[in-house]
């Protein structure tokens, strides 16, 4: 199990902001031996809300089980997801897919089909820019496009991106291409008198 676990010795690390109208702050770790939850209770400042340390709330594996009060406070601030998710966590069942090398993901990612990479990409921020990566929308372009990747096209990916490229269709990704062509066909060579002239045209302009 110590493979799985963070800089901080922890399986979950997970910060975030109660769910509204509450605004405590809070921060879930669970490690191989507990459970923990701290607590930062926001007090508006009509009430006479001050600074004050964190609650704490800590369990081994066996009593979170049955920990109601820990249970509620972790449904109040996260959700009933998230209680789940903890539950599962402390019945054995630990995700392993996100622990994964960001390489290894972006690996199996990028073989999926179209509709299961949408899905994946609405689990979490984790997998939703991984599933947005122009690394893997690169590799399904390039597995699934029949358009070689030229220096040109590669051009215009760094300007649109290669997931925009790829739903393009032919024709208008053929006039992108071809425009971008002409633009730098028209474009003097750096160090030459029409482009130091074309510069300072555009200068006296501004």
């Amino acid at each position: 199990m110590d493979a799985w676990l963070n800089d901080n010795g922890a399986l979950v690390e997970y910060p975030g902001v109660a769910i509204p109208p509450s605004k405590d702050f809070y921060h879930i770790c669970v490690t191989p031996k507990e459970f923990v939850i701290h607590i930062w209770k926001i007090i508006p400042p009509h009430r006479g809300g001050g600074r004050s340390d964190p609650t704490v709330i800590k369990d081994s594996y066996e009593d979170f089980q049955d920990d109601n009060k820990f249970h509620s406070e972790v449904q109040r601030l996260a959700g009933s997801y998230m209680l789940d998710y903890l539950l599962r966590i402390c019945d054995g069942h630990i995700d392993y897919l996100p622990r994964l090398p960001e390489k290894a993901l972006k690996n199996i990612i990028h073989n999926l089909e179209l509709e299961d990479l949408r899905h994946l990409s609405m689990v979490n921020k984790q997998f939703r820019e991984l599933c947005n990566s122009c690394e893997v929308w690169k590799k399904i372009y390039h597995r699934c496009s029949e358009t070689p990747i030229t220096p040109e096209l590669e051009n215009l990916a760094k300007e649109k991106s290669w997931k925009r490229l790829f739903f393009t269709n032919k024709l208008q990704l053929q006039v992108q291409l071809r425009r971008m062509k002409q633009n730098q066909e028209e474009l003097p060579p750096p160090g030459s008198y029409a482009f130091i002239t074309h510069q300072e045209e555009e200068q006296e302009t501004m």
